[in-house]
């Protein structure tokens, strides 16, 4: 067993008690805006404080995605950390309250029963988790409970008992990494934030956004030849996964968008903006559906159909059946 520690962050948890910490009120996860590398730190400290100087595998970040499967700016800021590694949960009717915390069991388990863990910190609290804590301890592992006091009332939950080690968050913890943002209209992607204990004071905007037309040739040649060569590197049934995910989805789907995302940050020395992932993706598909194309007019070519013989399945079959009797 190796003796490293896992993290686990429920966003949905983390924001609805942190806003009610800061401001009395749970508010939609839209006007949560949090500092991914602030927090970081803290659950660093959180571990160092618990287990010592104890390597970290990674910080699993569990959000819940929209339906048409895109991600927003506070998502694509947690994304495009190294620190941490999102988990987008389709949510249905059946699982709004337990989606994450079931994705988060999965997940625990699945490294205890490997052995690439030795502890696991826990920033959630659902009842759900209860089943995957127990198995995760009964390989050894043990599991430190991290939890936001919405108040300084509030006592540890009944959760407690099933945990080894419980720690919480409290009000000055919480303000280094949470503030209050109020999101301009989508059209104009920008961002505007300030704490929640302070007068709202506008924060310069991310990244510019630009129109395709405005991107530099260079810029968009560096994005192109990153695509390909990714591209070039899937096996054929990925590229046949891509095809039939676009029959009910938009976009790249999430593991080709982060690798992608990191491989064109490494070309271009930046991270991307706004109108630059739009070109990554759109040339993502566009790559994708020639390379299928090219593969099936090859098959074509391969094995052309001639009705006047039989197949060759056809000859085998009757071979075996000769050699069955």
């Amino acid at each position: 067993m190796r003796t490293q520690i896992a993290i686990f962050v429920d966003a949905g948890y983390l924001c609805a008690l942190g806003s009610m910490a800061l401001t009395g009120e749970a508010m939609p996860r839209a006007r949560v805006g949090i500092n991914p590398d602030v927090l970081s730190q803290e659950l660093k400290q959180v571990v160092r404080d618990l287990v010592g100087a104890r390597p970290i595998l990674r910080i699993y970040w569990y959000e819940t995605g929209s339906q048409n499967r895109t991600m927003s700016n506070e998502q694509l800021r947690i994304c495009e950390n190294d620190e941490f590694k999102l988990r987008l949960v389709s949510l249905h009717p059946q699982n709004v309250r337990t989606g994450t915390a079931t994705v988060i069991s999965r997940d625990l388990m699945e490294l205890s029963r490997k052995g690439s863990i030795s502890d696991a910190l826990i920033l959630a609290r659902n009842d759900t988790l209860r089943t995957g804590i127990e198995i995760c301890q009964s390989y050894g592992i043990r599991v430190h409970m991290l939890e936001v006091f919405a108040n300084e009332n509030a006592r540890f939950s009944w959760l407690r008992a099933d945990t080894d080690t419980s720690t919480a968050w409290r009000l000055d913890v919480l303000r280094r990494f949470l503030f209050e943002q109020e999101v301009a209209p989508e059209t104009q992607n920008q961002f505007y934030g300030h704490a929640l204990n302070t007068p709202a004071t506008p924060t310069p905007p991310l990244t510019p956004r630009l129109s395709e037309a405005t991107i530099p040739d260079q810029t968009r040649e560096t994005i192109h030849s990153v695509v390909r060569d990714y591209i070039d590197e899937l096996y054929d049934d990925e590229l046949e996964s891509c095809m039939e995910y676009w029959k009910t989805g938009r976009g790249v789907p999430n593991t080709y968008d982060k690798s992608l995302l990191f491989e064109c940050r490494n070309s271009l020395d930046r991270n991307l903006s706004e109108s630059e992932r739009q070109v990554m993706r759109n040339s993502f598909r566009m790559f994708v559906e020639e390379r299928v194309q090219d593969l099936d007019e090859s098959k074509e070519e391969e094995n052309p159909i001639d009705e006047g013989y039989d197949t060759l399945e056809d000859s085998s079959d009757e071979d075996y059946d000769e050699f069955s009797r």
